[in-house]
């Protein structure tokens, strides 16, 4: 058999009826050196996919934190040396695909798809997708159309945005992040607000969210001089770190809002912060979904936010609409609307606080925790592998 030709079983073999799938073997490949989000919705794919008997594992860049800590986790991780197309990463991406033989090939970024998928192409691998987690335009239409059977985007805004771009509608499919609904059970509001030191009465707004600047921590700056006018009780924590952290604290100096302002950087302790919180805010501008707005909602904390990329998923306005709000809502890049609406939420009735709360908790269980995810997944899998069973008969 010619080394370019790899051996799978035929693919109406592995046919799904009454959605009961045969076990996979499932590859997830990523060129990130870092850990962050959307490495985060990777581990917990493949955590779910293998509590599902299905034999998952990782073709990752060596010595990074993804590799590392997958590695860890008990998954078989295969390594490539670096980004874009060398001797060796070629070899390596072969030799990892050659001793797998994956059923599925999921790329967990775009770059990805360029890197390992260009890698593997000579093999017919049955399944192979993509999942786009940002919310700005595509640079181009060519590999998501012919590297990948399916696009999988993890909003409604990013599905569009993928389709305005030039990918095909038949390749694009939705599959909203999720979260494990126990991670906030430990929380402990007492020992969170101990931890920062707000006293009995304090108002503190909690953001959690990268420094950078799509996530908008300016206009949530620009914004707290006039909530400190009507509620000057009140405190803000930045959970999180990233490269506009000096800027950001320099921007809180010159406004003088040293005292009001705490920069926590990361931390290990996010439960317990967030049941210390009266308020969590996300300011951002651009965002693919936001996973610690539903940690928020899962949690039991009031919830403003604006209407950036997926957000409106969340809350219920593009993605099963809700007939009530389970949040507060404003426009991005406008710290005179992201005031008003944490002012609107700091001095709403407890009735009415209460039932936002309530519902976006219902919501959040309902619609987007990780076991969702990874049957949403799964299900995009297995209608690939029926569709071209069909069409192999």
């Amino acid at each position: 058999m010619s080394a370019d030709v790899l051996p799978f079983e035929p693919s109406n073999s592995l046919r799904s009826d009454n959605n009961h799938s045969q076990p996979l073997r499932m590859m997830l490949a990523s060129t990130e050196r870092g850990w962050h989000g959307g490495e985060e919705q990777a581990r917990q794919l493949v955590e779910g996919l293998r509590l599902r008997g299905h034999d998952c594992r990782i073709i990752a860049l060596e010595n990074g934190e993804f590799a590392k800590r997958m590695s860890e986790a008990g998954f078989q991780v295969y390594t490539y040396p670096r980004k874009g197309w060398t001797p060796r990463t070629l070899v390596s991406i072969r030799r990892a695909i050659w001793n797998f033989k994956p059923h599925v090939l999921h790329y967990n970024d775009a770059h990805a798809m360029t890197t390992i998928g260009l890698g593997s192409v000579w093999y017919p691998i049955p399944v192979r997708v993509c999942t786009r987690r940002v919310d700005y335009q595509i640079s181009g239409s060519w590999h998501y159309n012919n590297l990948a059977d399916r696009v999988v985007c993890i909003s409604t805004v990013i599905k569009k945005i993928c389709e305005s771009g030039g990918v095909l509608p038949q390749r694009l499919a939705l599959a909203q992040s999720g979260v494990d609904p126990t991670r906030m059970e430990g929380g402990n509001r007492s020992r969170g607000r101990a931890s920062l030191g707000i006293k009995g009465r304090d108002n503190l707004i909690l953001s959690v969210a990268t420094l950078t600047n799509h996530k908008g921590h300016q206009y949530l700056l620009e914004a707290i001089p006039d909530i400190l006018k009507s509620h000057p009780d009140t405190m803000l924590a930045l959970a999180g770190d990233g490269d506009l952290t000096e800027q950001l604290k320099e921007q809180a100096a010159s406004m003088g809002l040293t005292d009001r302002v705490m920069f926590l950087g990361f931390r290990e302790d996010v439960p317990d912060l967030m049941a210390a919180c009266d308020l969590f805010v996300i300011s951002s501008h651009m965002e693919g979904l936001c996973t610690s707005i539903i940690d928020a909602m899962i949690a039991g904390r009031p919830v403003v936010a604006t209407r950036a990329g997926g957000i409106p998923d969340l809350i219920g306005e593009t993605y099963e609409p809700e007939e009530e709000p389970v949040a507060w809502m404003s426009e991005i890049k406008n710290a005179t609307d992201l005031s008003r609406m944490i002012r609107e939420a700091l001095e709403a009735s407890s009735e009415e606080r209460e039932a936002r709360v309530q519902r976006a908790r219902t919501r959040a269980l309902r619609l987007f925790t990780s076991d969702q995810m990874v049957e949403k997944n799964l299900a995009i899998y297995q209608s690939i592998l029926n569709s071209k069973s069909a069409k192999a008969a």
